[in-house]
């Protein structure tokens, strides 16, 4: 384990780095602090033919990591010089420094490398890496741009990152369709926990199903004459979560607490939802939702009927996710009750 810094210790490094070197760029500047970091902290280690310094690798025994794969699934910790954690998606690291909490999510998560998407020096770290291994090392400040360069001048010329960081990554994983990715999960998901035979359908009415939406329901119990007509606004309960089981959302408060994502500013209770003919113009309490949320909503015509809702995050948070709790890529599963 890497001991932590003192901060004092790295602000006289940071002085006698920077003195008399005005004329340096950002870049530069930032090189020379780094490299007596280095030469003082860990003086038997050099930089790799990509100018990164490994402090510490523990081989995997899956695939190597290939730049030309589209998408990288992997776990990251981010350090400052001085030991400080910026950011972790370690659980038991994230429970050791306090910051845990039951609604985040932990662990690999789907990331894009490449020019314009991801740090050079993050790539330069994934290089020679297998499924399964864990690399950790400092990247330069120059090289976290991700910008490209031909030369490693280049990148300090161009560099504007004041500080080197210290990145612990595990290697998960790469594909290169994230969708049919996300369509076998769901796939997987539905054979385990509702049993075989059950089909995708289209979640636009003219279209044919994809695999990218499931719809799931008992209508048994109701008669067709007893459908809702289009513009009722109705009242709604709700259980959005991801496919662990982790629960990110739900306006039943005993659902929040015992999922840990209870809030003492919100109130929890059935929400008011205005169908309408295209599931698109559909407001929840005054507000947008998310396609898939929305289009399962579409599909339930009776007060009182429940259903479960399953979809890619392409209907969902998309590349982005939504803060601590829905990372990207992630398909989702609404349960629906129609009050």
């Amino acid at each position: 384990m890497l001991k932590r810094i003192p901060l004092a210790l790295l602000a006289g490094l940071l002085m006698a780095g920077c003195a008399k070197e005005t004329t340096l760029t950002t870049g530069e500047k930032a090189q020379k602090y780094m490299e007596k970091f280095i030469e003082k902290f860990y003086p038997f280690v050099t930089p790799n033919e990509y100018g990164i310094y490994v402090l510490e690798d523990t081989p995997g025994t899956g695939k190597v990591w290939s730049q030309d794969s589209l998408y990288t699934y992997a776990t990251t910790t981010i350090r400052g010089l001085d030991g400080t954690i910026s950011s972790t998606q370690e659980e038991k690291l994230a429970q050791q420094l306090g910051t845990y909490a039951m609604g985040n999510y932990y662990g690999h998560r789907f990331v894009q490398t490449g020019e314009g998407l991801s740090y050079a020096g993050v790539d330069a770290l994934l290089q020679g890496m297998r499924e399964g291994g864990t690399r950790k090392a400092i990247i330069p400040a120059c090289l976290l741009t991700t910008s490209r360069y031909n030369t490693y001048n280049e990148y300090l010329a161009n560099g504007t990152q004041s500080s080197a960081l210290e990145y612990t990554v595990t290697l998960g994983g790469q594909v290169n369709d994230i969708e049919q990715m996300e369509k076998d999960s769901l796939a997987r998901f539905i054979r385990r926990h509702y049993g075989e035979g059950i089909k995708p359908i289209a979640y636009k009415s003219g279209e044919e199903a994809d695999g990218t939406f499931y719809f799931l329901t008992d209508s048994s119990a109701f008669k067709a004459e007893d459908k809702f007509p289009a513009d009722t606004t109705i009242r709604v309960n709700y259980t959005g979560m991801l496919l662990n089981g982790q629960v990110f959302d739900t306006t039943r408060e005993r659902v929040a607490k015992d999922a840990g994502i209870y809030d003492d500013a919100k109130t929890y209770t059935t929400a008011n939802l205005t169908i309408a003919t295209n599931f698109t113009e559909m407001r929840l309490n005054d507000s947008s939702m998310i396609d898939g949320f929305s289009a399962g909503i579409s599909q339930m015509h009776w007060l009182g009927q429940k259903g479960v809702v399953l979809f890619v995050s392409s209907l969902g948070y998309t590349s982005k996710g939504s803060g601590l709790s829905i990372p990207p890529y992630s398909p989702l599963l609404f349960e629906i009750e129609l009050l």
